[in-house]
């Protein structure tokens, strides 16, 4: 990420308008008129266009670093949608794929060092769970969370 020096610009404005300011006394009424709306126009249109530069300096930016600490990361869309959630504590830790609905459709948790991992269906439920539970578990449920099938037989 550049950054950009503009004090010269600002150094070299403040310059100019000491300078008037001390000619300010000598000019007419006429001139005075005209000068004061001017100057008052100039510094609002610099602060505006700074403001805006900043604004797009800020949706644009881009961080490098080596490394991110963090307890909770949310990426999203260029539309402001969530579309990854990342989440982690002390008892558990979640990666959260959404839809363009906003609904999570790719749960990967570990839980008590126990992985497990979840595709969700239509209706907000588990279609298809991935766990351990101190022997590995593939469950298979439908649309009122029951399940119709399981590895290894009976397995909940």
């Amino acid at each position: 990420m550049s950054t950009r020096k503009d004090w010269p610009k600002l150094l070299a404005l403040v310059i100019f308008f000491m300078l008037l300011g001390g000619y300010y006394d000598r000019l007419t009424v006429e001139t005075r008129t005209f000068i004061l709306p001017l100057i008052i126009f100039v510094a609002a249109a610099l602060v505006f266009g700074r403001m805006r530069q900043l604004q797009h300096e800020v949706r644009s930016s881009r961080v490098t670093a080596l490394e991110i600490v963090a307890q909770q990361l949310s990426l999203a869309d260029t539309e402001g949608n969530e579309r990854l959630s990342m989440v982690a504590s002390s008892d558990r830790t979640v990666m959260t794929f959404y839809d363009n609905s906003q609904i999570s459709r790719l749960v990967l948790e570990l839980i008590d060092s126990e992985p497990v991992l979840k595709l969700v269906g239509e209706k907000e439920s588990a279609r298809v769970t991935i766990g351990y539970d101190g022997t590995a578990t593939f469950s298979i449920l439908n649309d009122q969370d029951e399940v119709i099938w399981s590895a290894p037989q009976g397995a909940p």
